[in-house]
C-alpha cells in the first residue's frame, strides 16, 4: 500500500464517521452501545465536527511530501495511538459494547501505518 492510498483511506474512514456522527449520533451510540442523553449525542457531534475537518485535511495531504507529509504521519501516529487507549479502556470499562473493537481496529490500522510510513517503508 502505497502513503497516498493509506491517507485516502483513513480520510474516507474520518469524514464517513464525522458525517455520520453529526447526522445521526443516537444511531451510532445504539451500535456502540453507549447510553444516548442529550447531552451524549451533542458530544457525538462534536467528535463527528472534529472528525470532518481531519479527513478532509488527510485527504489533501495525500499530494504532500518531504516535512509536510512527515508532519501530517507524525500527528497520525499520535491521535491515533491515543485513540487506542481511549477506545480500548471504554470498551473494556463497558462503555462501548463488542463494537468498540472496531474503533479500536480502526485507530490500530492508523497508528501502524502511520508508524510504518514514518520508517521509511
Amino acid at each position: 500500500m502505497s502513503v497516498k492510498t493509506f491517507l485516502a483511506v483513513i480520510s474516507i474512514l474520518a469524514v464517513a464517521y464525522g458525517v455520520a456522527f453529526i447526522l445521526a449520533p443516537g444511531t451510532l451510540g445504539a451500535i456502540y452501545g453507549t447510553a444516548n442523553s442529550p447531552a451524549s449525542e451533542m458530544m457525538s457531534r462534536f467528535f463527528g465536527v472534529a472528525l470532518l475537518p481531519l479527513g478532509l485535511i488527510l485527504w489533501f495531504a495525500r499530494d504532500f511530501d518531504g516535512p509536510a507529509l512527515r508532519n501530517v504521519l507524525v500527528a497520525i501516529a499520535i491521535g491515533d495511538t491515543a485513540g487506542i487507549g481511549v477506545s480500548a479502556l471504554g470498551t473494556l470499562a463497558g462503555v462501548m459494547n463488542v463494537m468498540g473493537w472496531t474503533a479500536v481496529l480502526i485507530y490500530v490500522f492508523g497508528a501502524v501505518g502511520a508508524f510504518w510510513f514514518l520508517k521509511g517503508n
